[in-house]
């Protein structure tokens, strides 16, 4: 059988170290921009950039670059999913040490603390999905680049000019039906939108290979039960196991397919 995606819960000592920091840490915010739209977020340990963003969900794009590391951070109030999309890495929480490959998802709920680092020559690419939308529910811990009392980066680390040498690229939710991106030949992203379960029973075509996102909605089994739920990411091969998979309202993926 088939195993989903791994599910990181918060842990004793996260919520404690999540109380600490809020008690002693004093995060300094910088001026935010009114949308993150067509802006590059520029990071020490390389750069990230929305590409779709609804009430539900805010999806973003991160390149690592190799032997570095995001900080050891958490979101106190929104859950997050990785997921791999080429290159090796390394995502550490308290309790785990996960070592992702190309194709490699976690799910990670709120409050717990985790870090990611790259291990590949040419760095790693990698969608990191937030649920609800809010960059600024962020607490670090632990960080290489000095960013422990700070909060999001602000617009003087954005870039808005040649976002092209980013491979920028950005899916508007009206837009999203049958849109398809292809990145370096490394990985595809394509949106899916269904109104009703009878569109999705009717149009909806399963790949085992690829990784499935709900950016809104759900997935529910013949039972009613939740079986992917908003901001989670799901391996296709595991929805397979599945009969009778359906849709209570408007439901739109995110499909993730790497070729490497």
């Amino acid at each position: 059988m088939i195993k989903p995606v791994k599910r990181i819960l918060m842990s004793s000592k996260d919520k404690l170290n999540l109380y600490t920091a809020l008690e002693i840490k004093k995060m300094r915010q910088e001026e935010q921009p009114k949308d993150y739209k067509g802006r590059i977020v520029i990071k020490p340990w390389g750069y990230e950039f929305l590409i779709f963003e609804n009430d539900s969900v805010a999806i973003w794009f991160l390149y690592i670059k190799k032997d570095h590391s995001t900080s050891m951070h958490c979101h106190p109030s929104k859950k997050t999913s990785l997921t791999l999309l080429s290159g090796r890495a390394l995502c550490n929480t308290f309790g785990h040490r996960n070592f992702l490959s190309t194709g490699d998802s976690l799910n990670i709920d709120s409050a717990v603390f985790h870090s990611t680092k790259s291990f590949s020559l040419d760095g790693v690419s990698l969608i990191e999905v937030e649920t609800p939308p809010g960059k600024l529910d962020l607490v670090r811990l632990e960080d290489s680049y000095g960013r422990e009392d700070c909060g999001y980066e602000g617009c003087s680390q954005m870039v808005t000019e040649n976002l092209d040498s980013f491979n920028y690229f950005y899916i508007e939710e009206k837009d999203c039906q049958g849109q398809k991106i292809t990145v370096d030949n490394r990985f595809s992203i394509s949106m899916e939108s269904y109104l009703s379960n009878k569109e999705f029973q009717n149009s909806f075509t399963l790949d085992p290979g690829g990784l499935y996102c709900i950016c809104k909605g759900a997935l529910f089994g013949p039972n009613k039960s939740t079986v992917v739920d908003v901001g989670e990411t799901e391996k296709g091969s595991y929805l397979c196991q599945f009969r009778g998979l359906g849709i209570n309202n408007e439901t739109i993926l995110m499909k993730f397919t790497v070729f490497d």
